[in-house]
């Protein structure tokens, strides 16, 4: 499926068929321009496109909103019918070049010209899949640090910022027969335990993934487990195994991440150390 079908999709997926009346203008200040794409693959008229997030608990209706190029000084207005989901994105694409590529900052206004928000002035003169982004997802310093150049995410998250509920422990270091301990011999295989807890009300998916670095502090050793799910309110103990090889001092770190292409933070890392004998 091409990006001009996935676009379409989107927008009769977001096209508000029955939904109660919402408070559109009382919650639309937390509304975010999260990325934009200045200059697609191809020709730029009819394929530039930005990414609207909302942040809050409330359905809101953007009908007839305005986003404005500052550089080329016109404003095109979003079509009746646009919602955006609590937490969910809405992608607006353009019919014709509406953003200069060149250098541009892009204004989200109300239907009433009340101004919502504002990206910096931003330049993308490669026509690849590469755009503008909040990263981490929606963040907003008023900062051009808020924004970086990377592989699209069309429709969704740019990037976690650290799930307040969601739980990482210290790495916990298991012999193959499961007993715990911090000194292991060399040629043994050390596996690496970590105690992960979703108290969020949501799915995830995510990689668990540890490093090994000598005392020089070169990675060794990177090991994952792709894929992994966990629900609401669960707690699940991956373990990742590498072979000891040489004596001495060894940092394992542990990551969990969206996936692997991905590498989106839930968490901060975790640090452990363990001691190989001779």
């Amino acid at each position: 499926m091409n990006k001009s079908h996935v676009i379409f999709s989107i927008l009769i997926t977001s096209i508000l068929i029955s939904v109660p009346f919402m408070q559109a203008y009382s919650q639309s200040p937390s509304l975010k321009i999260n990325e934009v794409e200045f200059n697609p693959p191809g020709k730029i008229s009819g394929n530039q496109w930005i990414e609207i997030y909302n942040p809050s608990n409330f359905l809101l209706d953007i009908s007839n909103f305005l986003i404005k190029s500052v550089e080329l000084g016109r404003s095109i207005q979003v079509s009746s019918g646009f919602v955006v989901e609590p937490n969910g994105y809405v992608v607006i694409p353009f019919q014709t070049r509406a953003l200069d590529e060149k250098r541009d900052s892009i204004v989200l206004l109300t239907p009433d010209s009340v101004e919502i928000d504002k990206t910096p002035f931003l330049s993308d003169e490669v026509d690849d899949d590469k755009t503008w982004q909040r990263f981490p997802n929606a963040i907003d310093n008023d900062n051009i640090t808020d924004w970086h150049f990377r592989d699209n995410t069309f429709r969704i998250t740019n990037g976690f910022t650290f799930a307040k509920k969601f739980f990482l422990s210290d790495p916990i270091f298991i012999d193959r027969q499961g007993n715990n301990a911090e000194v292991f011999i060399k040629g043994q295989t050390v596996g690496v335990k970590s105690e992960i807890v979703n108290n969020t009300e949501e799915m995830r998916s995510f990689v668990y993934i540890i490093q090994v670095k000598n005392e020089a502090g070169i990675p060794l050793f990177i090991g994952w487990i792709e894929d992994i799910k966990i629900s609401p309110n669960i707690t699940i103990k991956p373990i990742t195994f590498f072979p000891a090889e040489s004596k001495g001092e060894y940092t394992i770190d542990v990551f969990i991440w969206r996936s692997i292409t991905l590498p989106d933070p839930l968490t901060s890392s975790k640090q452990g150390l363990i001691r190989v004998a001779g």
